[in-house]
């Protein structure tokens, strides 16, 4: 897809669905859909869990929201990303590192095969604490204060 593709996908996506949520919701009923994640790779050294996704071109993803500000790269590979409101979508070519705010959930679509990264401070190695203490669910997310709330 061009950028004008991307652009009016993810604007008619926000104009159809309400929230991201929403959308990953209704994306999960498409035919061939999948909560696979990709290929995952997980890294643990002096202190910090690196999350690394390996992607295939022509994906479209919802990433799940992180409860703190999150450190992401994109270490190979272009993709288009929005991360909710009124910003509008990015569209990025590796290398990239940004950072995202507290409760982001992230919508993307891999324009080429790619590598994505999320980089979290903990000595835990357990995944399934470190998803508990990292990830919020959306029933949990959608139960705070609106002012809580991105």
């Amino acid at each position: 897809m061009n950028d004008l593709e991307v652009t009016e996908l993810f604007l008619d996506l926000s104009k159809k669905y309400t929230s991201l949520y929403d959308l990953e919701r209704e994306m999960a009923k498409c035919p061939g859909a999948t909560e696979d994640e990709g290929n995952v790779n997980h890294i643990f050294s002096g202190g910090v869990y690196i999350r690394q996704l390996i992607m295939p071109k022509d994906t479209l993803a919802v990433g799940k929201r992180h409860r703190y500000e999150t450190c992401n790269m994109l270490l190979k590979g272009e993709v288009s990303v929005y991360m909710g409101g009124d910003t509008p979508a990015q569209r990025i070519k590796a290398p990239f590192q940004w950072t995202s705010p507290p409760m982001t959930k992230k919508l993307v679509y891999f324009h080429e095969d790619s590598i994505f990264v999320n980089i979290h401070p903990t000595k835990e190695t357990d995944l399934e604490k470190i998803e508990k203490h990292f990830i919020i669910p959306e029933k949990e997310y959608l139960k705070l204060p609106e002012g809580e709330r991105q």
